[in-house]
């Protein structure tokens, strides 16, 4: 089986092994475990293993087996400014964090790997004005994982309710919603895409806020979602 696909997360296993976990766009999220080169071809090879590096994979499938063995492993597309841009690295190291916790489940989903492919590009080749791009990305990625709420359904007033993933004027019975403010927000970025997504204008504060109703979002429609680490690293980027 042969697949380009997206680094998620890696994990040293002893001194001569790596574990990947790798979505895939012919057979959803597989983890693999791949043996080191030896010597001065490690560091050449360093960058198959970044989290989000689009990569090539050929693998012959064992079912029973919890972790694959790669007979090739290469970069499929260099990134141009993610791993060097410091901004676009912190919001690549929470992203690759939050997606092996969203996707550690994932079947084959070519519309989904599609989504993520073309809006890792367009941050790759985005110049400026991209601090929004997590909050739009991490909505629009619920569409793919079937609870996004319908924008269509808010109105002036309305509540978001977290877990039943809609826009409602009557307040909750239950704590896992946000107010009227916080909703219509929310309502504004469904709407947007990466370029419409500069006329909103959120503070370091407001953007954090977001963050953490989005993960709290994700929290209660993924079992087991944990809280994401790497949120701290991005909130002092963007403070």
């Amino acid at each position: 089986m042969q697949s380009h696909g997206i680094v998620l997360h890696s994990l040293r296993y002893g001194d001569q092994q790596i574990i990947l976990d790798i979505f895939t766009e012919v057979a959803g999220t597989v983890s693999f475990i791949v043996r080191l080169p030896r010597g001065g071809k490690r560091g050449a090879r360093a960058s198959v293993w970044q989290p989000l590096s689009l990569v090539e994979v050929l693998w012959e499938p064992r079912p029973k087996a919890d972790l694959q063995k790669p007979q090739e492993l290469a970069l499929w597309q260099p990134w141009r400014d993610i791993p060097f841009q410091p901004a676009k690295a912190a919001m690549g190291l929470f992203l690759s964090e939050f997606l092996s916790h969203a996707l550690r489940s994932e079947q084959e989903n070519g519309p989904l790997f599609d989504f993520l492919t073309s809006s890792l590009h367009w941050l790759d080749e985005a110049d400026r004005r991209f601090a929004n791009f997590h909050v739009v990305f991490l909505l629009h990625l619920s569409r793919f994982l079937g609870f996004m709420p319908n924008a269509d359904d808010w109105e002036p007033g309305a509540f978001f309710d977290l877990q039943a993933a809609s826009f409602t004027l009557s307040r909750p019975l239950h704590p896992f919603y946000i107010d009227a403010e916080e909703s219509s927000l929310v309502s504004k970025f469904l709407r947007m895409d990466y370029r419409s997504m500069r006329a909103v204008g959120l503070n370091g504060a407001a953007r954090r806020r977001t963050l953490q109703l989005i993960i709290l979002f994700y929290r209660l429609h993924i079992p087991e979602f944990p809280e994401v680490r790497s949120l701290e690293v991005l909130a002092d980027v963007f403070s």
